[in-house]
């Protein structure tokens, strides 16, 4: 009987203990553990870079999510980036930051075409969002190829669009609301320029100076690079140091290429983002280089094949046409004047003037018939053949139509020879013409004898 009724009041004690706790966790008072500890709503904020470099290397920038729980969560980035069509293989590149090893993990992208687009997507590994947030860092490349392997045809951009979304690493358990983002990226290329390049150039004389501008306007820095000057084969190209010296550049040829292309800066060298640099150079011809216009054309390769110059990515700016002239002809020297026409040959059968000529008077008469007066063998004045001289043009240089022009007139004056001789002839037929006038004189004397 005692240990029914201990049992009894244990249980009588115990209900409302019970059924205050019930009541307690009903109205809230006690915290429990929540179902999950999961953090949300997330949000994104990406920050591409607003170019990247053709052919360069990749260029960092971030993308922070932020998290205003007090839980981490665990996401992965879905990312893809589309460009019109006719991209080459190893066409862009993208990293990110492994926050644990320090190092840069690459995304491995998947290419697939969409209408008039290639979309080239991937997604990271798992990324832990700390309470609070944090910054994922990035970077985006357009390689064009592989190093040493530059791809030669097709393209990226000259727009990119970049779209990454954020994605829970659970299945079972997605970012609500969804978390994207979408920015575009344009893509620029690296150049080279000449400026200030002379219109013509003297075969086997003084070269011609102007400047070689190679330019890389985007963030990228470049390497494995060929900053190249195309020009005739017969051309000695040279560049100016900054000591002020010049280095004549050795001429790389192919057989493909009819032209030598010159290395301004060597092979395989680099440039730095959002870099100028301008290099003098001056070029000169030999004497047996061909007349008439030849070309300089700059190009820019990345990522040249070893052993296989001017095969890589390839990117040529319009050039410069220089007109190859002839030296100056020298003047003609003044000609001795032509020796007096000697006298006549005076016959006893030609008279004698009447009366001597006094000093200022005029030429002495003579009779009508006597004598029959012959024109002067004045020699006909010979044009002397124009120089081939440039003519300036109005922007400095010199026109080289204009001196197309003046060496087709120089090549017609050359033949002006032929008018010394036709003054030749009218000399010569002025002389038959008073010997036939003093042979008329002779014979009407005679008759008037008879």
């Amino acid at each position: 009987m005692r240990k029914i009724n201990r049992a009894l009041r244990q249980t009588r004690r115990l209900v409302p203990a019970v059924a205050l706790t019930a009541a307690l966790v009903a109205g809230g008072a006690v915290t429990a553990v929540p179902a999950f500890a999961d953090a949300g709503p997330l949000s994104l904020t990406v920050h591409t870079p607003a170019v990247i470099g053709a052919a360069g290397g990749p260029v960092e920038f971030t993308e922070t999510i932020a998290n205003p729980g007090d839980q981490g969560f665990g996401v992965v980035l879905e990312l893809s980036i589309e460009t019109p069509a006719g991209a080459p293989p190893h066409a862009l590149s993208l990293d990110y930051g492994n926050e644990l090893l320090g190092g840069w993990e690459s995304v491995e992208l998947q290419a697939h075409t969409e209408a008039d687009k290639v979309v080239y997507s991937g997604t990271t590994d798992k990324l832990v969002i700390p309470p609070g947030g944090t910054d994922v860092r990035l970077r985006l490349g357009a390689p064009m190829g592989e190093p040493h392997n530059g791809a030669g045809n097709g393209g990226v951009g000259p727009v990119l669009t970049f779209r990454t979304a954020v994605k829970g690493w659970r299945l079972d358990h997605p970012v609500e609301p969804p978390v994207s983002d979408t920015h575009t990226i344009k893509v620029k290329a690296i150049s080279n320029h000449l400026l200030e390049v002379p219109a013509t150039v003297v075969a086997g004389g003084a070269p011609i100076e102007f400047d070689a501008v190679l330019r890389n306007p985007t963030p990228s820095a470049y390497t494995n690079l060929g900053n190249v000057l195309f020009a005739d084969r017969h051309a000695k190209v040279e560049v100016r140091g900054d000591d002020g010296t010049w280095t004549a550049l050795p001429a790389v040829t192919t057989e493909a290429e009819p032209p030598a292309g010159f290395y301004l800066d060597g092979r395989n060298s680099s440039a730095a983002p959002d870099s100028l640099v301008t290099k003098r150079v001056r070029v000169s011809y030999s004497a047996d280089t061909p007349l008439g216009k030849t070309e300089l054309n700059p190009c820019v390769f990345v990522n040249e094949a070893d052993g296989l110059p001017f095969r890589g990515t390839t990117m040529c700016s319009p050039g410069a046409s220089v007109q190859v002239v002839a030296p100056t002809a020298p003047k003609p020297t003044a000609q001795d004047p032509a020796p007096a026409a000697a006298p006549a040959d005076t016959s006893t059968d030609t008279p004698a003037a009447s009366a001597k000529q006094k000093p200022g008077a005029g030429a002495p008469v003579r009779a009508a018939g006597d004598v029959t007066q012959a024109p002067a063998a004045t020699p006909a004045p010979t044009s002397t053949p124009s120089a081939n001289v440039p003519v300036p043009a109005a922007d400095g240089g010199v026109n080289a139509e204009v001196t197309a022009a003046q060496a087709a007139d120089a090549n017609l004056a050359s033949t002006g020879a032929d008018s010394d001789r036709t003054g030749l002839f009218a000399g010569a037929g002025a002389v038959l013409l008073g010997v036939g006038g003093g042979a008329l004189a002779v014979i009407r004397r005679r008759r008037r004898a008879g």
